[in-house]
């Protein structure tokens, strides 16, 4: 994991499809800089140079992405629909399909590595507590005994806080909880919102507090 550094792969394509998305939901809110809703092939050639543009940046995760080739559309009918539909009928679907959508994921995700962090300290203390428990045991048993396995869960308990550094148990939970806050705060704000420049403010404000976590990490992982 030192050499090839997996982790690091996963962070840039992840950052990469973030990018992508978010991308595609200014795109579809038709914000800034696809706020043209006359002229729809303008928008749709400035989409497909953004896009571009993300690959050539990401030339890193490039051997990663070819393994999986797809062959769907880069703008879909769906996308292009969504763009056709009034200012408040998009707000409720970015409001619905995307805040919501992402506020519930980070708030589960960090639920879920809670648990994990718990489960895995739970696990460490045992596997320390039954070592010391048998380090006290051997002195008056010694003799009528002759395996004593403190070794190995001592080991085991090591291993066990390899691990959890490994995974950064804490700082994903610290960092999907100030996602989901920051979610919840920008949500309040769209009730507001009403006209059209208004709402491509709204989206690429919202965007931007989305893409913040990945791009963190991104950074930390290259460092």
């Amino acid at each position: 994991m030192s050499v090839r550094k997996p982790e690091r792969d996963w962070y840039g394509c992840r950052a990469l499809a973030e990018s992508i998305k978010t991308l595609a939901w200014r795109y579809m809110m038709r914000a800034e800089p696809f706020e043209d809703s006359a002229q729809l092939s303008k928008a749709q050639g400035r989409f497909t140079s953004y896009l571009k543009e993300l690959l050539n940046a990401n030339t890193d995760v490039r051997d990663s992405i070819t393994l999986s080739p797809s062959d769907g559309e880069q703008i879909t009918a769906v996308m292009n629909s969504l763009r056709e539909l009034p200012v408040e009928k998009r707000k409720a679907r970015y409001c619905k399909d995307r805040i919501d959508d992402q506020r519930a994921w980070y708030i589960a995700k960090a639920k879920t590595y809670r648990c994990h962090f718990r489960g895995w300290i739970i696990a460490c203390v045992i596997a320390q507590g039954t070592a010391v428990l048998l380090a006290l045991l051997r002195i008056p048993y010694d003799d009528q005994w002759s395996f004593w396995p403190t070794a190995p869960l001592l080991m085991m308990a090591s291993s066990i806080i390899g691990w959890i550094q490994i995974r950064k148990f804490s700082e994903l939970i610290s960092a999907y909880n100030l996602t989901a806050h920051e979610i919840g705060i920008i949500q309040t704000r769209i009730d507001h919102v009403c006209t059209e420049t208004e709402f491509s403010e709204f989206v690429n404000e919202a965007e931007r507090a989305f893409s913040r976590e990945h791009t963190q990490w991104v950074a930390r992982q290259n460092n």
